[in-house]
């Protein structure tokens, strides 16, 4: 069950600077916080809830920890534009709890501030690895056919990947989210690829993966690839096949077709945002292969634009896991996905055509079984400019 707890932000713990000069007391501000929990929140867990503290433009940030009745000040904080953080976990009779919060801070004054904090779930499924940057070919050409996205089986069972779906939402991030109005409740999707079979085709062991290729090919092959690509993907379990009368996008033959849900902009092959504009969730929409199909025919949204295009509508009941991808640290304050299924983001920082990914942190190491941190917080959970490795586990 998912409910939401608001933090107030208010007084107390002094906060150590990263790679950053001292700023001159005569140019700087104090900002308050105060963690205001919800009376469910046990009172021994109050304390110990990680904030930070990030300037958006000159990209360093504060790092401090709230006291047992939620206090924590920032001192010399100089004057500019900045993203509150945070992010705590606990467990309490079997469960474990992750408490997220994210908002945006302007500091012109001293300060006092709001910001929302939500409870979430975690699920046996999170995304591993997303590679989506592309890299350049001998010639200095943009190659991005080798994007791929990974999904490993966190849990200590077996699991059955029939059925999830990729989901990626509509909105690059580039400005303020269209889809505010839904209060959070959904994500609104441009594209849904789901991976077929009846519910036991495809057994996935705890702690192993699945790859989902934009084409499931050796991409290192100087003949049909780029030879300075960093994977090989003619393994890959699936791949984000687009059929079209007048060809285009290659079938490979060992990987199995994703079935094609929604695809609002229908080109002939899946490309994800080379700079990191492509925000993606994996969802489990109940049902049968046709069961999902006539949900995502009937839950449909319209965008009042020149296009008048219908995007998806993916409740947020159904998300397994998700990933909040932006640009860089200014675009981050477009924040599409809601709180509770990512209340930070990340990003490649290397940019475009760099052969780069985010990749997901170890957590733990069990009897050889990797698994992998999941607070929904990606600023705490995923590693920036990591070079591609689909299957392997570091």
């Amino acid at each position: 069950m998912k409910t939401k707890w608001n933090i107030l932000l208010m007084t107390v713990l002094f906060a150590l600077p990263s790679c950053i000069e001292p700023v001159p007391d005569s140019n700087s501000y104090t900002v308050h916080l105060l963690a205001d929990y919800d009376e469910d929140v046990p009172e021994e867990f109050k304390d110990g809830a990680k904030v930070v503290f990030s300037n958006l433009t000159k990209n360093y940030s504060f790092t401090a920890y709230t006291s047992d009745s939620g206090d924590v000040t920032f001192e010399q904080i100089e004057p500019g534009f900045y993203s509150a953080t945070i992010v705590h976990s606990f467990s309490n009779e079997g469960n474990v709890y992750h408490l997220n919060g994210y908002g945006l801070v302007d500091v012109f004054d001293t300060v006092e501030d709001s910001v929302e904090v939500v409870t979430s779930k975690t699920t046996a499924w999170v995304i591993k690895q997303y590679y989506y940057s592309a890299c350049l070919t001998p010639a200095g050409k943009q190659y991005s056919d080798d994007q791929f996205v990974e999904i490993h089986n966190n849990s200590e069972m077996i699991q059955y990947a029939d059925g999830i779906s990729i989901v990626e939402h509509e909105s690059y991030s580039l400005e303020e989210n269209y889809w505010k109005f839904l209060e959070d409740s959904a994500i609104v999707a441009r594209m849904i690829m789901t991976i077929p079979g009846d519910g036991d085709d495809y057994p996935v062991q705890a702690g192993e993966s699945v790859v989902i290729a934009r084409d499931g090919i050796n991409h290192q092959d100087p003949i049909y690839g780029n030879p300075l690509c960093p994977v090989n993907l003619e393994d890959a379990e699936f791949e984000f096949y687009i059929f079209r009368e007048t060809g285009g996008d290659m079938d490979a033959l060992g990987a199995d077709n994703m079935v094609e849900n929604l695809f609002t902009f229908r080109g002939s092959d899946v490309v994800f945002h080379t700079r990191g504009g492509s925000a993606i969730a994996i969802a489990m929409i109940p049902g049968t292969q046709e069961e999902k199909q006539e949900f995502v025919d009937n839950h449909q949204i319209q965008k009042i634009t020149s296009s008048d295009r219908y995007y998806g509508i993916v409740p947020n009941d159904y998300i397994l896991d998700a990933v909040e991808v932006t640009w860089d640290e200014e675009h981050a304050i477009y924040k599409r996905l809601p709180l509770e299924l990512d209340a930070g983001y990340t990003y490649v920082d290397a940019g475009s055509r760099s052969g780069l990914c985010v990749r997901r942190k170890v957590d733990t190491i069990i009897d050889g079984r990797y698994i992998y941190k999941d607070t929904n917080n990606s600023i705490e959970d995923f590693l920036k400019d990591v070079v591609p490795k689909p299957w392997i586990n570091e």
